[in-house]
C-alpha cells in the first residue's frame, strides 16, 4: 500500500541511553577478551568440581619441601600436572561412586 517503515526512527525513538545499556549488555568490545592460563582453568574447573585448587597446590608443597625451581616456567608445568591428576582422581572417585 506503499507503506514503509523506517528503521532510523525505530532506532532513535528508544533514546541515547536505552541505547548505551543494550551495547553495554552485549558484551561487544573492540579489546580482546582475556584468556585464562591453563593453570587459572584447571582452578576453576577443580572449583566447579567443589575442591579447592590451593589447597591441593598448598598440600603438595609441603609434602615435597626441598623442590626448587630454576624459572617459573618449570614451577607453572608442575602446577599443572599437581592440579590435572587431583582432578583426574576426583573425576575417577564420581565415577566410581556413581557406579556403586
Amino acid at each position: 500500500m506503499g507503506h514503509s517503515i523506517s528503521t532510523y526512527h525505530d532506532v532513535e525513538m528508544k533514546g541515547i541511553e536505552f541505547l548505551r545499556n543494550v551495547y553495554g549488555t552485549s558484551g561487544l568490545s573492540i579489546r580482546p577478551k582475556t584468556k585464562l592460563s591453563r593453570i587459572e582453568t584447571l582452578k576453576e574447573i577443580i572449583r566447579t568440581w567443589g575442591m579447592n585448587p590451593e589447597e591441593i597446590l598448598t598440600k603438595e608443597a609441603l609434602a615435597m619441601p626441598h623442590r626448587t625451581y630454576v624459572d617459573s616456567y618449570g614451577r607453572k608445568e608442575d602446577q599443572v600436572k599437581t592440579l590435572s591428576s587431583a582432578l583426574k582422581e576426583m573425576m575417577k572417585k564420581e565415577l566410581l561412586d556413581a557406579k556403586k
